[in-house]
């Protein structure tokens, strides 16, 4: 029953405010699902493979994204031939949609270093074969510099949230990651297009922009970076750095809205949010 009731879900995405529907109807299976439950479905084009009782893979199941409001944004910058760069590539929902619109003339380098979701991002293009010879998975962390350090997680079910910053909430040690920067990995693949690049990393942004200096100057792709200020001051520095960083290089920013609406900022807001910065 909870096939039907998500390929009906999974479409309420075009109504504002369908959210809420789709929360009440989940909500009334997802107590069912204590333990791992896997579901593949196809939606708009792209096909994924799913743990429900995850907390980002429920999401995507009963809702076709677990946040619509930057895959919105994507789909209005996006071109056939874009090559995009995914940092945190997790099971692969961004670079999927990603590549949706760059098309097999595009390009999307997805950068995911934890064995199971890397694993299971693999997989997930695995379903998409039309698009497989656009696709280029690196099982590998991103940093300001080469090295290695161990991954952590926390109690509960969000498989989204893994750090490499040990907190007080952060304290199952997952595994230990190989690092390297954007900037030596897009040069060892001899990548002379970046359009835009997606990071998400739990408290690593700063770090990530650190070691990709070179790209942004060369390239001045747009840039999809989620900010939570409390996993920036786990990492070290203030959000704001980011900006600080970014700005120099002629780089504006945008807080990304309710369904994708660019709002211009010229701080960093106090709340979690997605910024788009652009230096086009």
């Amino acid at each position: 029953m909870d096939r039907i009731a998500a390929s009906f879900t999974r479409n309420l995405y075009i109504i504002p405010g369908g959210y809420f529907l789709v929360q009440f109807i989940k909500n009334l299976f997802q107590n069912n699902y204590q333990n791992p439950t896997w579901r593949t479905f196809s939606f708009r084009g792209i096909s994924m493979k799913v743990d429900i009782s995850k907390s980002m893979g429920a999401a995507i199941y009963w809702r076709g994204a677990h946040d619509w409001a930057p895959i919105f944004v994507l789909e209005k910058i996006l071109r056939n031939g874009h090559t995009i760069v995914d940092v945190g590539a997790n099971q692969g929902e961004y670079s999927l949609w990603a590549i949706k619109h760059a098309g097999n003339t595009g390009k999307v380098i997805a950068f995911e270093p934890m064995d199971g979701l890397y694993d299971q991002l693999t997989f997930n293009f695995s379903l998409n074969p039309k698009y497989q010879k656009a696709f280029y998975p690196v099982k590998i962390g991103l940093s300001y510099a080469a090295g290695k350090l161990n991954l952590y997680g926390k109690e509960g079910d969000n498989e989204g949230v893994n750090t490499m910053f040990p907190t007080e909430t952060h304290t199952v040690m997952i595994q230990e990651i190989i690092l390297d920067t954007l900037d030596n990995q897009l040069s060892l693949l001899n990548c002379n297009q970046v359009d835009l690049i997606k990071i998400d990393v739990e408290g690593a942004e700063l770090q990530v922009l650190k070691g990709a200096l070179d790209t942004l100057r060369k390239h001045k792709p747009y840039l999809m970076i989620e900010i939570n200020r409390e996993a920036c001051l786990a990492g070290g520095y203030e959000p704001e750095e980011i900006f600080e960083l970014l700005r120099p290089m002629g780089y504006t920013f945008e807080k990304i809205g309710f369904r994708g609406k660019r709002i211009p900022v010229a701080r960093v807001p106090q709340e979690f949010c997605n910024i788009l910065a652009s230096a086009k």
